[in-house]
């Protein structure tokens, strides 16, 4: 039984059910189905942010379940578990909290899920990401995300998937009004975009040795081009696609010549670009959305880390008339 009735064509997407085929038909395109297999009564639900084909979302089943889905050739579907509490196995292998799993690809996939388990999940056209990612990169997707499996992945490009997935859904509930502010919208598909590209990468070739003065010009040339973009913000990705260079020779010479990650330096970047902003913003949660920060508990934390007062109080005193 449907407990909350949703516009399936809006951004914002959230449903509850009790009956385990209807949830089965929540994530619109994945063809699948759900048999209960622990005892008791079902509960589930789904938050969805749809950007056109592509998918934030997360999904929440109360008991354990044998899935089976196949998705589109043309789409990229990837899931992290935000809550995996118990046994399961996933196209035959057995799974576990840190596996990345890749839904879509070959005659599609089986999953014994267990109970209480939530998944974050994200879905992109495969051509989408093709600008992207090197000529490496791109044969890992081809050879490794072709077929639905498990993969691992580095803990920190997991991480920063799941904190994005959070920080996604948090903000279309809380304040859905940002999804109809179009830049808005674009940062977010760029972040989706960049996510799943992180994702990937992992598993891409160990960069080629570079000189010093070869990874002083990278780290210049990206510096440069992310600072050329005053009021909106750069991604790792269009980082890579500027220098001409894989994530893992970016990551590599951001820590011999600076010290600190692309990732790091792009944050400082945005954080800047959102104090900026904040002077003439009607919020700072427009502010924050515009430049690409999505979980707003972390980005105030860092915020005032970096600047020694919260956005608030930034906007407040850039912004004496407006009201509060």
């Amino acid at each position: 039984m449907l407990l909350a009735q949703a516009d399936q064509t809006a951004a914002l997407f959230r449903a509850d059910s009790e009956d385990v085929d209807h949830q089965a038909e929540l994530l619109r395109g994945w063809n699948q189905s759900y048999a209960q297999v622990s005892a008791g009564r079902f509960f589930g639900s789904v938050t969805e942010v749809a950007l056109g084909p592509a998918r934030i979302f997360s999904e929440h089943t109360g008991q354990a379940l044998m899935q089976s889905g196949l998705l589109p050739d043309d789409l990229l579907a990837l899931g992290l578990p935000l809550s995996l509490p118990g046994p399961a196995v996933f196209c035959g292998m057995q799974d576990d909290f840190d596996a990345l799993h890749v839904f879509s690809g070959g005659s599609g996939f089986e999953f014994l899920s267990p109970g209480a388990m939530t998944m974050a999940g994200l879905v992109v056209p495969r051509a989408a990401l093709m600008d992207l990612l090197s000529e490496s990169e791109q044969a890992v997707l081809r050879e490794r995300f072709g077929s639905a499996r498990l993969a691992r992945v580095e803990a920190d490009a997991a991480s920063g998937a799941r904190d994005f997935v959070r920080g996604v859904l948090d903000i279309a509930e809380t304040a859905p009004q940002v999804l109809e502010n179009r830049p808005i919208m674009d940062a977010l598909a760029k972040g989706l975009l960049s996510n799943v590209a992180a994702l990937i990468s992992a598993y891409a070739a160990n960069p080629r040795e570079t000189t010093p003065a070869r990874r002083w010009a990278i780290v210049a040339q990206a510096r440069d081009f992310a600072l050329s973009r005053p009021d909106e913000p750069t991604s790792i990705a269009e980082l890579c696609r500027e220098t001409g260079v894989s994530r893992r020779t970016l990551q590599n010479c951001f820590q011999e010549v600076l010290g600190m990650s692309p990732a790091h330096f792009l944050r400082a970047v945005r954080m800047n670009g959102v104090r900026r902003m904040l002077r003439g913003a009607a919020s700072v949660t427009e502010a924050a959305a515009h430049w690409g920060f999505w979980h707003f508990g972390h980005f105030a934390r860092d915020y005032a880390a970096l600047f020694g007062e919260l956005p608030s109080q930034t906007h407040r005193r850039l912004n004496p008339r407006r009201p509060h």
